[in-house]
């Protein structure tokens, strides 16, 4: 995909059985979809916990719960000149490519391009503005997203100097305006956008990894010495997350074997200990507090199953395990496998950086 650009909104989600995923990108001219005034954002009312006070004047603060957030969109679906759909005619959705995603041959030219899809050469505005309404649309109806319960999609947003945030939430609301220019191959689009929370997301996801791991002269990780000999113990079982952003985020682990009862602290904020066994260097369990997921996954052969009911008295609530802006130290601490190894476990820590504003 190309690189993003000044102004450019991208929609997308992952394909679900039989209904395609998206990665549509609008809000500039050049793809036939614009913004026609900057998108509004609309942050829900506070939760508010607040009570009487029996007897006096005044009342009492109780907890107050900030829920989510509203994009707004007014667009132009605009084919007076151009096609804005390049997908075709037949296109296979089921296994297809994504909603949106152009190959390089038929990617919605910039201004001055030549168009790309023979198909398309043909000037027929209307038809042009319908399929780009009908393409619009199909991704904000958000088939492989809606019938899951905690499914979500993604948006994202590039503003001056490449700056790109990311939310996640669901395409909902969205309303066609017809209008004389119609026939004329311009149509109004106005399409809603709800968050799953008021956080604005960095674009590009960090990660840092722990192992400890002796190694026997096989194929090393990253970092390991490549001409070692056998026997050399190799070891990281801390590191610092640095966490840059504005707000608390949320963070998902992947803890692999061989290894028992593994254990993550994020010195000074909290530790999550599995009571479990991970035989095998190619199964794991993925701890995901993130709103949309909140589970406790092992995935070992080819399936996987619940094992929340592993996670220790001691580790915090899944709501509880985010990570306030700052630097923290990571720590990896278990108890050997049962199994006979060479190797020990190893464990990722994923997150993205959490700003309150684009």
């Amino acid at each position: 995909m190309p690189d993003p650009v000044d102004g450019e909104w991208r929609l997308g989600y992952s394909a679900t059985k039989i209904y395609p995923g998206a990665d549509l990108r609008f809000g500039r001219m050049s793809s036939g979809i614009y913004c026609l005034t900057e998108p509004e954002v609309t942050f829900s009312d506070l939760d508010k916990g607040d009570g009487d006070l029996p007897g006096e004047d005044g009342i009492r603060m109780g907890r107050d719960y900030q829920r989510s957030m509203t994009v707004t969109f007014e667009l132009g679906v605009d084919g007076v000149d151009r096609a804005v759909d390049r997908h075709g005619d037949m296109q296979p959705w089921a296994g297809g490519p994504l909603i949106g995603g152009w190959p390089t041959a038929t990617r919605p030219p910039l201004p001055g391009q030549s168009e790309g899809n023979a198909a398309h050469r043909v000037r027929e505005p209307y038809r042009w503005s319908s399929d780009g309404v009908d393409l619009l649309r199909q991704a904000w109806r958000a088939d492989a997203v809606r019938g899951r319960a905690g499914g979500v999609a993604w948006l994202q947003h590039t503003t001056v100097g490449g700056r790109t945030r990311m939310l996640y939430g669901r395409p909902r609301k969205f309303a066609v305006g017809h209008s004389r220019l119609t026939r004329q191959g311009y149509t109004p689009v106005v399409a809603e956008f709800v968050a799953i929370d008021d956080r604005f997301y960095d674009a590009t996801e960090s990660r840092e990894e722990l192992w400890d791991i002796r190694w026997l002269g096989m194929p090393g990780r990253p970092g390991r010495p490549a001409d070692a000999g056998p026997g050399l113990t190799d070891s990281r079982k801390t590191a610092l997350i640095k966490q840059r952003g504005r707000m608390a985020t949320y963070p998902y682990v992947r803890v692999y074997g061989p290894c028992k009862n593994p254990k993550l602290t994020l010195a000074g904020l909290w530790e999550v200990q599995l009571s479990l066994e991970i035989r095998s260097s190619s199964d794991y369990v993925q701890i995901d507090p993130r709103p949309f997921a909140r589970s406790v996954m092992f995935y070992k052969g080819g399936s996987s199953s619940s094992v929340a009911d592993k996670l220790t008295r001691s580790s915090p609530r899944l709501a509880e395990m985010f990570i306030p802006p700052g630097q923290w130290t990571a720590k990896l601490s278990y108890a050997n496998a049962s199994v006979p190894t060479t190797t020990g476990p190893r464990m990722e820590i994923y997150w993205r950086d959490a700003y309150a504003w684009w």
